[in-house]
């Protein structure tokens, strides 16, 4: 009689099925673990020193750090750890970074490091602007670390991303890119290139990721119309002439172009903001007002 496990019967399926299983739910474990392993290198030896990555469901990671100031902090700057623990991870995302106080132990003693330059210094106060009291000397030191990982980031070879300004391999950062894709930041984008005052609005609406993938498509559909008005005003003549108004459309694309850069309405711009226009359009327009 043959042997119905050689055939290929019930049992030999069923143990196919287990071992196929645990083959998927071992990748699944390696997959979460990835995170946990990939976070010191994503926020740099400062954070890592101050952190602890206990683990992660579905694509929540759980971070533990030694005291709730700190926690405070890190959950404000949570987007740039997000930016950066997903360039290394790839198609495995994390979507949320949750800190929460936990047993820490403390570290070793390490060199004493060289103090910030002058200019990231002042990026660590702008971090703590707006925390006031007992809270602010604990929360300028994880600023202060939040810096040190940027700058350790920068010193890879990484550039900052043209839309949030965080060091990333990508330019535009993996992050932002999919934010510029939202249908949502493209509308307010377009809107933008017609009323830049809308601005300081988008923030309760997209946030300020979104707010800042919106401003920077908007620059960069407003920077082509310029370069286009430019080039026709210059194929029409001098100033004076039938095709006059082209030069004025191009110095009022020029102003809200100006506004969106310059963060600011468009009745504060003075002559000195012209700098930040495209050269062939700072031409164009001449030393004249923009109106």
């Amino acid at each position: 009689m043959s042997n119905p496990r050689r055939l290929g019967g019930p049992r030999n399926v069923s143990e196919l099925m287990g071992a196929t299983l645990g083959t998927a739910r071992l990748a699944r474990g390696v997959q979460r673990a990835r995170a946990i392993l990939a976070w010191p290198q994503a926020v740099g030896p400062e954070i890592a020193r101050l952190t602890r990555p206990r683990s992660q469901q579905g694509g929540t990671l759980f971070v533990e750090v030694r005291d709730s100031a700190t926690a405070h902090h890190l959950t404000l700057q949570r987007h740039h750890f997000l930016k950066s623990l997903n360039t290394l991870l790839g198609e495995e995302r994390v979507t949320e970074i949750r800190f929460s106080v936990g047993q820490i132990r403390v570290p070793a003693p390490i060199p004493q490091v060289a103090p910030l330059p002058a200019p990231d210094r002042a990026r660590a106060r702008e971090l703590v602007r707006n925390v006031d009291g007992d809270l602010r000397d604990v929360a300028l030191k994880a600023a202060e670390a939040i810096t040190r990982a940027r700058r350790w980031r920068e010193e890879q070879g990484w550039r900052p991303c043209p839309v949030c300004g965080e060091a990333s391999r990508e330019q535009p950062c993996r992050a932002c890119a999919l934010t510029l894709e939202d249908p949502n930041v493209k509308r307010a984008a377009r809107t933008l290139t017609r009323t830049p005052e809308r601005l300081p609005a988008l923030p309760a609406l997209l946030g300020d990721s979104g707010t800042n993938a919106a401003r920077f498509l908007a620059l960069e559909l407003l920077e082509g119309q310029l370069d286009l008005l430019a080039l026709e005003c210059v194929r029409s003549g001098p100033p004076g002439n039938p095709e006059e108004g082209y030069r004025a459309f191009l110095a009022q694309q020029a102003e809200v172009y100006l506004a969106l850069t310059h963060r600011r309405p468009r009745s504060t711009l003075g002559q000195e903001d012209r700098a930040a226009l495209p050269e062939r359009v700072r031409q164009v327009l001449g030393a004249g007002p923009l109106r």
